[in-house]
């Protein structure tokens, strides 16, 4: 391999955008991905006849997010009618759904604690989201779950301050085709080196040496766009070792659990539109089960776990798994729906060499620690992704933000070496 003026490590929404941004710039590069596809945790599988987001879906924020304009560009259609805000909480069984009064307390107790965490944020407070809400109502489980959907970590591990800082404006919008195949176009031409991870970094030199399988890359500056679990867990192997606090910074921020549960349906549930709710069961013990339930009309329900409770579900084997999402579907839908599945799919993100996890968030009185990731190290290392987004962490626009921001340091970083005497 050769000598790149940048070379950009990870293909996931992060490097992409450092990649395009550097290919439209002109520059000398190399983007060097792990896996034998790009998309990183934004990728739309089909194995199961139609597309299924294995891990990004939303167009959060989408009044600010730039993959609202690239979707329109690239001609890719996305529903603008619904958001998983107006979630509808569904019990059905022999007793039928919740009565409208139940669900709008469900609704208030569930918008008065997000609103709580916020403000608590908003105020500066730097603690667990339990300390500013109610954990002893009887909706709690169902607010836990929904928190642990949201941020990939249990309420009580995560920083208000933090949460505070994201900067929601406007609706969250799921795309027909996929999110990741709407990154996988907006992408196209890019040249990417796939089947390539980066084993060790050496930056003791003037030049960076990626080491691989494929050989040894050198480099003026580095773009390192990997999940920050895979840095936690030493995937890569820095000489000499990345500054302490930078170390420290990666574990207050880690990524929590956030999986999925696609289940192909012989037709759609009838009498639903494209709904995002939960089954709650009768028995107060068990906890609820999220279904949404025909996206874009489509025969699939899908359901999402995480924080701890989606860490215990994702050890499940395939059938410990669907024998819980049977029993929640004919908690709702009655007991003709094991007849209907026609086949199933599931993430293990969580167990992935290449992500290990969720989506990041800090923990509780750690949310200065974020700010590190947009500082160079030495020079020569640039961070990109998610997690080193301030107002849009956990997202797939953060983390292209983010790209096209480190590929401008990055940039600026070799214009200044070069203007150093050698």
């Amino acid at each position: 391999m050769s000598h790149y003026d940048i070379a950009v490590i990870g293909a996931g929404a992060a490097g992409l955008a450092a990649g395009l941004a550097l290919q439209k710039a002109g520059k000398n590069f190399i983007v060097l991905e792990a896996r034998d596809r790009i998309g990183g945790r934004a990728f739309t599988d089909t194995s199961l006849g139609l597309p299924f987001d294995m891990g990004a879906h939303w167009l959060h924020s989408a009044d600010v997010n730039p993959f609202v304009q690239i979707a329109d560009r690239l001609g890719l259609s996305y529903n603008d009618q619904i958001s998983f805000e107006g979630e509808h909480i569904v019990r059905f069984g022999k007793d039928g759904p919740l009565p409208a009064g139940v669900q709008a307390e469900i609704a208030q107790y569930i918008v008065k604690a997000l609103e709580a965490f916020i403000a608590a944020g908003a105020a500066g407070r730097d603690v667990p989201f339990t300390d500013v809400f109610d954990p002893a109502s009887r909706w709690y489980p169902l607010l836990h779950q929904l928190i642990g959907q949201i941020t990939s970590i249990d309420p009580e591990h995560c920083s208000t301050l933090d949460a505070s800082r994201y900067v929601y404006d406007g609706g969250d919008y799921p795309v027909m085709d996929g999110y990741g195949a709407l990154v996988a176009r907006n992408a196209a031409g890019l040249p990417v080196t796939l089947a390539t991870p980066v084993t060790r970094i050496d930056w003791s030199g003037r030049d960076v040496r990626l080491e691989t399988q494929r050989g040894t890359v050198t480099a003026s500056s580095v773009i390192l766009a990997v999940p920050v679990n895979v840095l936690i867990a030493d995937g890569i192997r820095f000489d000499p070792a990345l500054p302490p606090a930078l170390v420290q910074a990666f574990r207050d921020c880690p990524m929590g659990v956030s999986e999925k549960l696609a289940i192909l349906l012989d037709e759609p549930i009838q009498g639903f539109g494209h709904v995002y709710g939960d089954v709650i069961f009768a028995d107060p013990a068990k906890p609820p089960f999220n279904l949404h339930l025909n996206p874009f009309g489509r025969p699939l329900l899908v359901s999402h776990f995480g924080g701890s409770h989606g860490a215990e579900l994702e050890e499940l084997s395939d059938d410990e798994m669907m024998a819980l999402a049977m029993e929640a579907m004919v908690e709702a839908f009655g007991a003709n729906m094991k007849k209907r599945v026609v086949a199933s799919l599931r993430t293990h993100w969580a167990s992935d060499p290449w992500t290990l996890g969720g989506y990041s968030h800090a923990r509780p009185g750690k949310a200065a620690s974020r700010l590190m990731f947009s500082e160079p190290v030495g020079d020569r290392i640039v961070l990109a992704g998610e997690h080193c987004s301030i107002p849009f962490f956990s997202t797939v626009h953060g983390a292209h933000l983010s790209g096209i921001a480190a590929a401008d340091k990055a940039v600026r970083l070799i214009q200044r070496s070069a203007r150093r005497p050698s």
